[in-house]
């Protein structure tokens, strides 16, 4: 059996060509995403679908090329096409399923300012709905752009990237999106499945634009209508070959099932320009002070989040290059001596919380960036350059010490997974120290595309390749 998995990140776009029998990637492409400007948070959707078809495209042709190679196997075409995608963020849809807004995506901020009563967009809906709620959910953005009468008239459902990108894949008008999306935009109701709409319009939320939950485990949204699908699979026949693409899933569910083989006994740790810390369990603590999200089929992942990860230390290296260029007149490109320095080093009384791009919860006064300690001993780039990677193991182990206990109990190794820590020896050191663990990476690094990949075997297991 050979998948499609496609993942719609941030930074950049993955796909690759999956072997589901002998559990291998035939083939990975990826292509930079980027924002609509400069220091907005805002995406152009249909130029992501644009990517997201030529990628497809290719790994067609790719398969192509690979069932002419193994005709013993007789595999005419793909199973099937899973998709990941950055959570949170939204756009909204007409009634043709076309997109009438940017993506706001994850890192958007409108919820972090003032509304009412001296609280944030965010806050007042925690605060009127008692549900956890963050700035960039995208239930609290869809609340500021309401309130700010900036919803396009033409709007009828909000939907998350992956969501619009599986319609156009398959020509749906109405988005069905999986619960993993669906958790993240805020106010859903984790046992019953379903948005939590009565507690959200009570607060004052236009609840007609939120869209439908999947309702059955692997549900397909349709089958792939690209116009390229017959010519390179059925040699120009009129008729495409039925691809089933298959809701998207979350992309932190994703990279887990990509990156994890054992999840019973392992704590996967994904550094990108986030963080984020995770671990599966059986059961539901709905008092538990931590983001709990959905599995892709049964079960939950506990889930620590960090606006702060490689692009943390990506910004302490352009503060040492800048100092070079600065002071010596020398282009540098500072993370090899980095490392160098920093090996050095092993342990250092300079402490560092390099919470540098802030929290979720702007609220949170214990995660302000600052540096602390500092004396005539430790006034070294070395020092500084530890104190920064031991901060933010630091910082991650403290999410995952709000875990619950059984949640966490049996962990036997780390499974990181993202370049932030995949390329980061330092990091990789301070996390096996601070949280008495060995890391170990997969033999994989486009853990989300794989997970999306992977997830096809299951969603068709589930009995989702017929089209609802």
């Amino acid at each position: 059996m050979i998948s499609l998995g496609i993942d719609i990140g941030t930074t950049s776009i993955c796909a690759v060509l999956y072997d589901l029998t002998e559990d291998k990637i035939i083939k990975s492409l990826s292509t930079p995403n980027s924002f609509i400007n400069t220091g907005s948070y805002l995406q152009d959707p249909d130029r992501i679908v644009s990517l997201a078809k030529e990628l497809l495209k290719e790994l067609l042709m790719e398969f192509k090329a690979w069932a002419g190679e193994h005709e013993a196997r007789n595999i005419r075409k793909p199973a099937g096409v899973g998709i990941s995608s950055q959570m949170h963020g939204i756009l909204y849809t007409d009634r043709t399923g076309r997109a009438v807004s940017p993506l706001y995506t994850w890192k958007n901020e409108d919820g972090n300012q003032r509304y009412r009563d001296g609280l944030t967009y965010a806050r007042y809906l925690v605060k009127e709905t008692g549900l956890p709620f963050y700035t960039g959910y995208g239930s609290v953005t869809h609340f500021y752009l309401q309130e700010n009468q900036q919803i396009p008239d033409e709007a009828v459902a909000f939907v998350g990237i992956g969501d619009y990108v599986a319609m156009r894949l398959t020509g749906s008008r109405k988005a069905v999106v999986h619960k993993t999306m669906a958790a993240s935009f805020g106010g859903y109701h984790m046992a019953e499945g379903r948005f939590e709409l009565d507690k959200l319009a009570a607060a004052g939320v236009d609840i007609s634009c939120y869209p439908a939950v999947a309702r059955e485990e692997g549900q397909a949204v349709g089958t792939m209508v690209m116009e390229q699908t017959a010519v390179l699979l059925a040699g120009g026949t009129a008729e495409p070959e039925a691809i089933p693409v298959f809701c998207a899933v979350g992309d932190n569910q994703a990279s887990f099932l990509g990156a994890v083989k054992d999840k019973e006994h392992s704590v996967s740790i994904n550094v990108g320009t986030g963080s984020q810390v995770s671990v599966y369990s059986g059961e539901w603590d709905p008092a538990a002070g931590t983001d709990i999200r959905p599995w892709i089929d049964h079960g939950y992942l506990y889930v620590g989040a960090s606006l702060n990860g490689g692009k943390v230390y990506e910004r302490l290296a352009a503060f040492f290059e800048e100092v070079c260029e600065e002071f010596a007149g020398q282009k540098v490109n500072a993370y090899e001596t980095m490392e160098r320095l920093a090996m050095e080093e092993q342990e250092t009384e300079l402490r560092a919380v390099p919470s540098l791009y802030g929290s979720r919860e702007e609220t949170d006064r214990e995660l302000e960036a600052g540096i602390y300690g500092l004396n005539s001993g430790n006034f070294h780039p070395k020092d500084l350059i530890r104190s920064f990677t031991t901060g933010m193991a630091r910082e991650l182990f403290a999410l995952y010490s709000a875990f619950p206990e059984k949640a966490c109990a049996g962990k036997t190794q780390i499974v990181a997974s993202g370049n932030g820590i995949r390329k980061n020896r330092l990091l990789r050191e301070d996390v096996e120290k601070v949280f008495g663990l060995p890391v170990v990476f997969t033999d994989r690094e486009e853990e989300a595309a794989s997970g999306a990949a992977l997830y096809v075997r299951q969603a068709i297991i589930e009995g989702g390749a017929e089209c609802r």
